[in-house]
């Protein structure tokens, strides 16, 4: 199966998962949790997410000047955007590594530069996550009782495993090469030689982790700050205390968004995360069609504010091709 058939799969079952929810809960009844919906709480979640995507180029910004790169915010944001959209609609959410590749075009950076300055600084993103995961399991416990705990830890587990392996690959180089092996086998070797140029430039990411860890937990308390005003914005409130359902927010939101990471058939969690969410926001005395009107509306404002970078990816687009771009991973600086 090529990759196209494998998106047009993952596309077809993402659409498969939404019919299955709005067939059960009923398409009028989500539009009438939308047709409430407080346009000032949805204003202001929609400049929360601006202020994020600027906090993340900030973030790029960071890590490529400690490897010998100076870029100013504003000029890194329309490639942080389009890495952004492309993220919506792939797997995963592999495509934000298209920030990465659209840098290096615009500005005539070395691709494993910015390959590490978008995905080092992503492995603290995914611990906030799996602590998020790790908090809001011990609040579902408290709520519902032990029943499910196993799985649940199992999963968590899971998540801290990959992060700290994935870890071990870029910063540590004896790690890596345990799995030299790898550089033998076809298409995985591209992975293996991605990190070996990754690796020359990690030592960077180090000198500046406090400031890297740092923006990382302002964009986490922005991001929800963001959920909790749509959330408002639906009359969605865990507590009805504005402070308590931001912490509430804060571990809900970054459990949630492991999902849209997840290697699972679907393009980028799209029915997989709804579901979760609004059956998590139920045992919190949420109503079913509230919790899926909030779930699509946080999906369908980083779109709307993506998508104004399609012209960044067309640009791209018109003078490379992805592949010769991958093969760029394989020369090993």
């Amino acid at each position: 199966m090529n990759s196209t058939q494998k998106l047009a799969l993952n596309l077809f079952l993402s659409v498969l998962l939404i019919a299955v929810i709005l067939h059960y809960i009923g398409i009028g009844e989500i539009l009438s949790a939308f047709r409430g919906i407080n346009l000032l709480w949805f204003l202001c979640a929609i400049t929360l997410y601006l202020i994020l995507i600027i906090i993340m180029s900030e973030r790029i910004r960071i890590v490529l000047k400690s490897m010998g790169t100076s870029l100013s915010a504003k000029s890194i944001l329309p490639s942080n955007l389009a890495g952004l959209f492309a993220s919506d609609f792939t797997p995963a959410r592999v495509g934000y590594f298209f920030t990465a590749f659209s840098l290096s075009s615009r500005f005539n950076i070395p691709l494993e530069k910015t390959l590490s300055a978008i995905f080092c600084p992503q492995l603290f993103d995914f611990l906030i996550k799996a602590v998020s995961a790790t908090i809001l399991t011990l609040l579902i416990i408290g709520t519902i009782g032990l029943d499910g705990w196993l799985m649940h830890t199992v999963i968590i587990a899971i998540a801290f495993t990959a992060i700290i392996f994935a870890g071990l690959l870029v910063f540590t180089p004896k790690f890596l090469k345990l799995f030299s092996f790898a550089e033998h086998i076809p298409v995985i070797s591209i992975a293996f030689h991605m990190l070996m140029n990754m690796q020359a430039n990690s030592h960077y990411v180090l000198k500046v982790k406090w400031k890297v860890i740092s923006i990382t937990l302002i964009s986490w308390a922005v991001k929800a700050l963001e959920w909790t005003c749509l959330a408002y914005a639906l009359n969605i409130a865990i507590t009805g205390h504005i402070l308590t359902d931001f912490l509430f927010m804060m571990v809900f939101q970054g459990a949630i968004t492991i999902i849209q990471f997840m290697p699972i058939p679907t393009v980028a969690g799209i029915g997989a995360s709804e579901a979760t969410s609004a059956y998590i926001l139920i045992l919190f005395g949420v109503p079913l069609a509230s919790g899926i009107a909030f779930a699509f509306l946080t999906r369908l404002i980083m779109i709307l504010i993506d998508m104004f970078s399609i012209s960044i990816i067309l640009e791209y687009l018109k003078t490379h091709a992805l592949d010769r771009s991958l093969e760029q991973l394989t020369v090993v600086h």
